[in-house]
């Protein structure tokens, strides 16, 4: 890790205090007691409150209200209201809402697996309005657990966000499985989780995100200890670690209690925080440390952008075809509530329960080394063979393979195309026509004349709406998401030996990979990264 060349302007976007006073143009919430919005938002499952989001828009001549949240920070606005840029978090579902009298656009969320819901309202002067709506559960997901494993709060020293707020935040996104990831620290959040009664809903695992030589890393799950001066993390993580390289520290990541996983986080993201990008990797060079990480986030927050996509499933492909069974994850890496909003991305993992109360970190280890995730930043996609699902290996006879695919996605998010990539060629392409659910299942038959591996992608053409995943990529964030492998066996001789050579450069979205690094201007350009705040002015660092 090097110190940015922007550090001052970033401790300053990072850093500065939020006003009290409303922005200009809204108005001031009315007191308790006065004019409110008493709102249930309903599982279509149960027809029980559900965690949920409320995006509000004040319709002319109604002044928007200003939910005193800047983003960064943000209060409690009412019992069980958290206030957030555009609307409010409810953290069971049903509260009463204080609104200024006048009316209303309501869209009530609940993440990627829920339709959304929108309605009008009129707020009476001095008086209660109500709003009553229930979210179809149309995506299912059953045996795959929605995680968020790359999670910022007020521990680290570029968010401001207490723990609360943001578990809240991950919850009423859809977010089973959430990993703090503090640069530096250990965290747990379960004392904020099991406060907020979310124990059957969700699990917190701890872990944290390290920082080395070249880059970052998210490691979990790691031991927890609320007496250590790092909170359990190792000494020698303390900053600086200009010194620390891959190579000698990665295998003592590995060896400390938890056994963690490590997985390489924004691996090209500038200007200097991605490893990929600060040693000026390139697919077709050799990369020795490939060997000694487990995962790669291919879909981080961070880079979204379909150009950085491309990129990064490029890297991803060749990794792969040289044998290297790294687990692509999509991760938030979120900081704040508004420009990555939690849960986007995320991945699905599968674990060997659905009940969150049951979940171990062991499990966690598991199915990141066994290749049993989607990464996905809303849509969802599964791929298996007979028995045998992602991340296992399957016996190809007589050169062909019978696979089952499936997408699928709410009416929110846009669908356009399957795709199925056999040792980073593109091997066939279905189109989405319908949208029921799922949107796409289909029995499909390949030829398989070699040894590799088989990844399904699902694509979508309009972007992704930027109040829903937040403001990062300027609403260029289009629909993805894709499997880690399943393993092809075609010889029989109880191995897998993919070819070496670079794989066609894939596009699923249709546009080339981001140009090499540029100048100046491209080092200004991506604000809206941490950029860490530099760990050197951080308090007890």
């Amino acid at each position: 890790m090097r110190l940015s060349a922007t550090a001052g302007l970033a401790l300053l976007v990072c850093c500065t205090s939020a006003s009290e006073a409303p922005p200009p143009g809204e108005t001031e919430l009315p007191p308790p007691g006065g004019p409110a919005l008493q709102v249930t938002v309903r599982s279509g499952d149960d027809l029980q409150p559900l965690p949920s989001r409320l995006l509000i828009r004040a319709v002319p001549p109604t002044r928007q209200p200003s939910f005193r949240s800047d983003g960064a920070t943000t209060v409690e606005i009412a019992p069980q209201v958290v206030g957030d840029p555009e609307g409010a978090l409810l953290v069971t579902g049903q509260a009463t809402l204080p609104l200024p009298p006048g009316t209303y656009e309501v869209r009530a969320t609940a993440g990627p697996e829920y339709e959304i819901a929108l309605q009008r309202v009129t707020v009476p002067q001095s008086q209660v309005a109500t709003l009553d709506v229930t979210l179809e559960h149309s995506v299912r997901t059953d045996g795959w657990i929605a995680a968020d494993m790359h999670v910022h709060s007020a521990l680290s020293g570029d968010s401001r966000l207490h723990a609360r707020h943001r578990v809240i935040s991950e919850v009423t996104s859809g977010i089973e499985l959430i990993v703090p990831t503090e640069h530096v620290w250990h965290n747990d959040f379960s004392a904020e989780l099991y406060a907020l009664g979310y124990g059957s809903r969700a699990v917190t695992i701890p872990g944290s995100e390290y920082g080395f030589r070249d880059g970052h890393i998210g490691v979990y799950p790691v031991r927890f200890d609320p007496q250590g001066p790092l909170f359990g993390a190792p000494e020698w993580e303390r900053w600086p670690w200009h010194g620390i390289d891959p190579e000698t520290y990665f295998p003592l990541i590995h060896a400390l209690p938890g056994e963690p996983v490590i997985v390489m986080a924004h691996p090209r993201l500038p200007p200097d925080l991605g490893y990929l990008r600060n040693i000026r990797w390139q697919p077709g060079m050799p990369l020795p440390t490939a060997s000694l990480f487990d995962g790669m986030e291919v879909l981080p927050g961070y880079e979204q952008t379909p150009a950085q996509v491309t990129a990064l499933v490029a890297d991803w492909f060749y990794l792969l075809n040289q044998g290297h069974r790294i687990t692509a994850l999509g991760n938030s890496d979120t900081h704040r509530l508004d420009w990555l909003r939690a849960g986007y991305p995320r991945s699905w993992l599968r674990l060997p329960t659905e009940d969150p109360q049951r979940v171990l970190p062991e499990d966690l280890r598991a199915a990141v080394r066994g290749m049993r995730a989607v990464a996905s930043n809303g849509p969802f996609v599964l791929l298996r063979a007979g028995d045998r699902e992602i991340g296992d290996t399957v016996s190809v006879r007589g050169g062909r393979l019978r696979v089952e695919v499936l997408a699928d996605a709410p009416s929110w998010i846009d669908l356009d195309q399957l795709l199925m990539y056999r040792n980073g060629t593109l091997v066939r392409e279905l189109p989405i026509q319908r949208r029921g659910h799922p949107a796409l299942r289909e029995v499909v038959d390949l030829d398989v004349p070699q040894d590799g591996w088989l990844v399904a992608m699902v694509v979508g053409r309009q972007p992704l709406p930027v109040e829903i995943i937040g403001q990062l990529g300027g609403g260029t964030v289009r629909p993805i998401a894709f499997t880690n492998p399943l393993w092809l066996d075609a010889d029989g001789d109880g191995q897998v030996r993919p070819p070496l050579g670079p794989p066609p450069r894939p596009m699923p979205l249709g546009v080339p990979a981001e140009p090499p690094p540029g100048g100046l201007e491209e080092l200004l350009q991506p604000l809206h990264a941490p950029l860490d705040c530099e760990p050197s002015a951080w308090p007890g660092l």
